[in-house]
């Protein structure tokens, strides 16, 4: 059935996620030239305690697996099951990911052809109400038993797939499973065809649940290539196993080109704050730094206060004030700069003002606390090491813009950079991330025109 060798898999879990959470149970069926030929199963002790509602569900308790073998004393006997075998599950990617992560933890490399028996059924049968294995088991009269332990749902997942065997022609089964096998996976509520639908240029994701608010903001190249990339490889954190059981609808914005859509991405992410978007979202307490050389002081002022004519001179931006402490600090510990001299560190009450500080008992600083360097030195020092945090001079003379294009669309766009800052809005270190490789000519296909100052 499928292929010579097929191995039906089931098992269960104290979660949903492959990096937090552990197998409790795994079971096989291998079946040879279509026929069922030997049935594994096995507790497991994993490496938390299963919660209560898990219990409830399948019936496994922590005194069941008190005793079990862990996951690597069985995951040679499981691998010789795998070996040059086609995998069979149903919702195949939560079984492979928690299996993948298994064995990586064992120290054997693992990876298996799968087959999901739920895909399966939608290709063949793509107006069912529901692709569950209890629905499923309801549409096609299979009975269940042991329901929600491995080698039951293993049995049920068999009877299943001769089930679409036996009620479907060859050729049209053939020819399902080519197609679920080469296509990535989707989540279980979306259309069959939500891939199709997708353009192939440049533009802006976004992913909705069961409400208006976004779920996750994305950008591409290629919207068509860019999504489906997100459902084919493995649910390797938590996060994504999440995103995908709640995804519901998928919205696309195209644009001119790559710059358009990561400027629009990061824009949106500001206004919309996704759930799953947390690199993009803006920080409203982001700070730079300024080295006033008179006073030999730093100054800390708000990233969101910078704008072309004070950009000069800044460090940074740092996502907030203790976020700069700790650059400094690690700075100070690279470099055996002085936390006193920078401020990081206070005097205790009643210190002479020249006692060496902690760092400098054990020759991690140089001595700018207790007169060996002196403050002159130190700031040179300190100069030095946050040059590479300093803000990028502007490299023209004036204004420019970056011209984009789409050919096949016919889509265009036109972007204004003065001194970092786009289209005549205030400063902002993502927008500053994202033009200037194309400001300073290192991105191509695009065209960058001088503007009159």
């Amino acid at each position: 059935m499928f292929a010579p060798r097929t191995v039906f898999l089931d098992l269960e879990t104290t979660g949903l996620s492959p990096l937090s959470d552990g197998i409790t149970e795994i079971a096989a069926i291998v079946c040879e030239t279509g026929r069922a030929v030997h049935e594994w199963t096995t507790l497991v002790r994993p490496p938390q305690p299963i919660p209560a509602e898990i219990s409830r569900l399948t019936g496994i308790t922590n005194a069941m697996v008190r005793d079990a073998p862990r996951f690597e004393e069985v995951a040679g006997e499981l691998a010789a099951l795998l070996e040059d075998a086609l995998l069979v599950a149903h919702n195949a990617r939560f079984d492979y990911a928690f299996l993948k992560h298994a064995f990586e933890g064992a120290g054997i490399p693992f990876t298996a052809p799968t087959l999901c028996t739920a895909r399966l059924a939608r290709a063949l049968e793509p107006d069912l109400p529901g692709y569950g294995l209890d629905a499923l088991a309801e549409h096609y009269a299979l009975a269940k038993t042991d329901r929600h332990r491995a080698l039951g749902d293993s049995r049920l997942a068999l009877a299943l797939a001769q089930a679409l065997v036996d009620r479907h022609p060859t050729e049209d089964v053939e020819d399902a499973v080519k197609r679920v096998l080469r296509r990535p996976s989707l989540p279980k509520h979306l259309p069959v065809d939500a891939l199709l639908a997708l353009p192939r240029a440049p533009g802006v994701y976004l992913f909705y649940g069961e409400n208006a608010h976004p779920l996750y903001i994305g950008k591409a190249r290629d919207l068509r290539e860019r999504v489906g990339a997100h459902f084919s490889g493995d649910w390797g954190s938590e996060r994504g196993a999440r995103l995908s059981e709640e995804l519901r609808r998928i919205e696309v914005i195209e644009t001119a080109g790559e710059l358009s859509a990561l400027l629009l991405e990061a824009r949106l992410v500001r206004e919309r704050l996704p759930a799953h978007n947390v690199r993009l979202r803006r920080r409203d307490d982001a700070v730079v730094l300024r080295l006033d050389d008179g006073e030999q002081r730093l100054v800390v002022e708000p990233a969101a206060a910078l704008s072309a004519a004070t950009l000069a001179g800044a460090h940074g931006p740092f996502s907030s004030r203790r976020a700069l402490r700790a650059a400094l600090s690690a700075l100070a510990s690279e470099e055996g700069l002085c936390l006193k001299a920078l401020g990081l560190e206070k005097r205790r009450r009643g210190e002479a003002a020249h006692t060496p500080c902690f760092a400098y008992q054990v020759r991690r600083c140089r001595g700018a606390c207790c007169g060996v360097e002196s403050p002159a030195e130190h700031w040179g020092r300190l100069a030095d090491a946050l040059a590479p945090h300093r803000l990028p001079d502007w490299p023209h003379a004036g204004p420019v813009e970056i011209v984009e294009s789409h050919a096949a669309s016919g889509r265009s766009s036109r972007v204004r950079v003065d001194h970092w800052c786009v289209d005549g809005a205030a400063f902002d270190h993502e927008a500053l991330r994202i033009v200037r490789p194309y400001v300073e000519g290192r991105k191509r296909g695009v065209g960058l025109i001088p503007l009159p100052a």
